[in-house]
């Protein structure tokens, strides 16, 4: 029981840690974003997301058929590379002022030099900014490629891998995972180690008199796997923006060396990955095999008795009422779990994944319009607020130093509240109804600070009490819609609906950074601000 519990927490903090680390690189880079391009921001948000985006819509067609080591082995690289070629694109930028100074003073007066000298630094300049880009590109593979698996993953863990710990008594965690079948029942009863296929009918009535107990479909969802995961996501908002400022203010390092050292996260991100969740997932998959030829070599003993006992039925078609009464008293009128077994697998006779085809991939992605809307709802309104309306406010918004000093405490004070929220998983769940309220009231939070931005009828730092609610919003429909995702789905499914959901949040941040540029412009045309990189169309 001991082991079962040790290999739980240690599962809840590999997950944790990899939401931490899976997001944290993506969150640096658009810290960094006006050190990688101060005059075209909007480059790396879309650079930062464009990339994720292509995954999830792919996801549907090659997920499946690459294993979830080799999926956070290429993660992985890929953040390692993109931090690598961001920091060179930085290199290439902080060279090129002084190496343009110095030739401007050795050939003054020359202005053919000098031309030839200003070319050569915009040419610098650009393959600096092309480094740049590419590399956040990689980091939007990267965050999409391992959100996606470790949800799955996670949805994976939640639904059988995780032992029950409701048994009494266990003699290693192995025994435990080889219990799960596919339908989330425990049968120690029928499968034991040592090969006999019979119990009493007394234990077999009595789920906690067995050694390992019977988990039931109807018994509560686990949530701690994908809770844990949204937990870190949500962290990782707080610690990305700290690193980025405590290693550029407290130590004075450029953007190279901020990049370049967080390569220990990809190095990281792996080891605990493999170490944390692959043996587990593989003695899982190696207990499974061996259950399963155990029920091979049960269903052709099963055979064996179904046919003695359909030679001996023909003998017993009358039977006395008094052996029908004790045979009823020895059952205790309850079914045997083996006929639980059989009726679970005949509602659940579900196609596996690796049986659909691109048509039923497709169809299975938008059946989980329930749940995908209100990801994309809540991501694109609270991004519009982030990108659109946020930049836009300041005290007085006219100073431009005042509105990035909102901009600044804004975001802290959301992250704060994601982080919150996405930690509230294994707290309570929410029902499918309320999923989709939470997403309108985060429209009515955009509603009121574009009023506020453009009327200033509520115009002081008191706003950040509504950042923080934002957060709670946007955090709570992550961490409650997967979740739901994970207990509603049929169990075969759950993995690559969960991975495929996440599509909704990315297509929800684009549609969101492409209008900001549109709401920021209008809200600065009614400041009477300059400085919109696109013009109002109202």
């Amino acid at each position: 029981m001991n082991t079962q519990i040790d290999d739980t927490k240690h599962a809840i903090r590999s997950f944790w840690l990899l939401g931490l680390l899976n997001n944290a690189p993506w969150v640096l880079m658009l810290a960094c974003a006006t050190n990688i391009s101060s005059g075209g921001v909007a480059l790396v948000f879309l650079a930062n997301q464009l990339p994720g985006l292509l995954v999830k819509l792919t996801a549907p067609c090659w997920f499946h058929k690459v294993s979830y080591r080799r999926r956070m082995k290429m993660a992985s690289l890929a953040m390692g590379l993109a931090c690598l070629l961001v920091g060179l694109g930085g290199l290439l930028n902080d060279e090129m002022p002084a190496g343009g100074n110095s030739d401007g003073e050795n050939e003054n007066g020359q202005l053919d030099e000098d031309d030839d000298t200003n070319a050569s630094n915009s040419t610098r300049s650009q393959r600096g900014l092309l480094l740049e880009l590419l590399g956040v590109s990689f980091t939007s593979f990267q965050c999409s490629l391992g959100e996606a698996s470790l949800l799955a993953l996670g949805g994976k863990f939640d639904s059988s891998l995780l032992p029950t710990h409701s048994s009494s008594s266990a003699s290693s965690s192995l025994e435990s995972y080889a219990a799960v079948d596919d339908e989330g029942l425990f049968l120690h009863e029928e499968y034991p180690e040592n090969g006999n296929t019979h119990t009493n009918n007394n234990e077999q009535s009595s789920p906690s008199s067995s050694s390992a107990g019977i988990l039931m479909k109807s018994e509560k969802q686990s949530r701690k796997c994908i809770t844990a995961f949204a937990s870190g996501t949500g962290l990782a908002g707080i610690v990305g923006y700290a690193y980025k400022s405590l290693l550029s203010e407290l130590f004075g390092w450029g953007l190279s060396y901020i990049v370049w050292s967080a390569i220990v996260f990809a190095v990281a991100y792996y080891r605990i990955y493999c170490v944390g969740l692959h043996e587990l997932d593989m003695r899982f998959e190696a207990a499974r095999n061996r259950l399963e030829d155990e029920r091979g070599k049960s269903s052709a003993e099963a055979e064996e008795c179904n046919d003695a006992t359909e030679q001996r039925s023909s003998l017993e078609m009358v039977k006395p009422q008094d052996e029908e009464e004790e045979e009823e008293e020895e059952n205790d009128g309850s079914p045997t779990l083996l006929s639980r077994y059989s009726s679970e697998a005949t509602i659940t006779a579900t196609k596996s994944v690796h049986q659909m085809t691109a048509c039923d991939r497709f169809r299975t992605v938008f059946s989980l319009w329930p749940y995908m809307v209100p990801l994309f709802f809540v991501y694109m309104t609270e991004y519009m607020m982030q990108a659109g309306v946020w930049p836009a406010i300041g005290f007085p918004v006219t100073s431009a130093s005042a509105r990035g000093q909102f901009y600044h405490y804004a975001n802290w004070t959301y992250q704060v509240g994601v982080f919150v929220s996405r930690s509230s998983g294994n707290l309570f769940t929410v029902s499918l109804i309320m999923l989709w309220v939470m997403p309108m009231l985060q429209l009515v939070n955009l509603c009121l600070f574009w009023v506020i931005s453009v009327h200033h009828f509520w115009y002081d730092y008191s706003l950040l009490i509504m950042c923080f609610f934002v957060g709670l919003l946007g955090g709570g429909v992550y961490v409650q819609g997967y979740n739901r995702i994970n207990s509603d789905m049929p169990k075969e499914l759950r993995e690559f609906a969960l991975s495929s959901a996440s599509l909704a949040d990315s297509v929800g941040i684009l549609v969101a950074d492409i209008s900001s540029l549109f709401i920021q412009s209008c809200i600065y045309q009614r400041n009477g601000i300059d400085g919109a990189v696109v013009s109002c169309p109202m």
